[in-house]
């Protein structure tokens, strides 16, 4: 007994799991803001993108979503149907989980608890995936009938693809996440608060910024940056308006470039 119980003294006690991804160096990251439903606008985007990518002939690129791809905007579903879809060759494509994602998966959890979520757009996700069912009526139905329509008609790899997405990510020295961080904590000790939600606001209101960050989360007309962080929100559902930004990590003194598509055929670069 003796024997046994030192073994477990010396057992080292579990660390929590890091909420980032380290993506290594690819050539270029493509950071597209938030997407709300908008397939339109995420088309329009990445056929600009590939253009660029193919004019400078990168042959390792990453097309990072912020986070908050559903919700508010009409075509949930055909946005997650692309993501989940083959990406082009050279081409990786990688999601970071927003709030609207988490509580999605929330809702399809355990419906019940998660009604908050169709007054945030919700509804028009599951309009997307042909589930015309107001909040009431969800409200009355037996939890079983609710699940049943949700299995029916949301597909697994959509799911899978959302519960696997990180909070944040890592390139070199950029770091990029849905909704900020708090820039009095090391990365280690960020929360799904902090990453997810932006508990410490939106980080370009500050003075210095974070450093290289890149973010959404908070919409407004126009990208915020400061220093070398930016938010590039621009409200897509709502201003028409969805914004992009490339970083080349292998390069510590290269600059970025912005990219934005107010609609599939006018496209402007800043």
């Amino acid at each position: 007994m003796k024997g046994i119980m030192s073994v477990f003294k010396r057992r080292p006690a579990p660390t929590a799991p890091s909420f980032w991804h380290d993506l290594q160096l690819p050539e270029a990251i493509y950071a597209i803001g938030d997407v709300h439903g908008r397939r339109d606008l995420l088309a329009a985007m990445e056929a600009v993108l590939a253009q660029d990518w193919t004019q400078r002939s990168y042959g390792d690129v990453v097309l990072l979503y912020l986070g908050d791809l559903i919700d508010r905007g009409p075509h949930s579903a055909h946005v997650l149907d692309h993501l989940t879809a083959p990406a082009p060759k050279g081409v990786r494509r990688l999601t970071l989980l927003g709030n609207h994602e988490e509580m999605f998966l929330a809702f399809v959890d355990r419906p019940e608890a998660n009604m908050a979520w169709l007054d945030h757009g919700g509804d028009e996700t599951l309009n997307s995936y042909g589930i015309y069912l107001t909040k009431s009526e969800i409200a009355g139905m037996p939890r079983s009938k609710v699940l049943q329509h949700l299995r029916a008609s949301i597909p697994r790899p959509h799911l899978d693809a959302l519960r696997r997405a990180p909070r944040a990510v890592r390139s070199g020295d950029w770091r990029f996440t849905h909704a900020g961080l708090d820039p009095n904590k090391p990365d280690e000790a960020q929360t799904a608060a902090d990453l997810t939600w932006g508990a410490a606001g939106d980080v370009t209101a500050l003075s210095q910024g974070a450093g290289r960050l890149v973010f959404g989360h908070f919409a407004a007309d126009q990208v915020r940056t400061i220093g070398q962080t930016s938010c590039i929100d621009t409200g897509a559902y709502a201003t028409d308006r969805l914004t992009a930004l490339r970083v080349t990590p292998r390069i510590t003194d290269a600059t970025t470039e912005f990219f934005e598509v107010s609609n599939p055929d006018r496209t402007t670069r800043q």
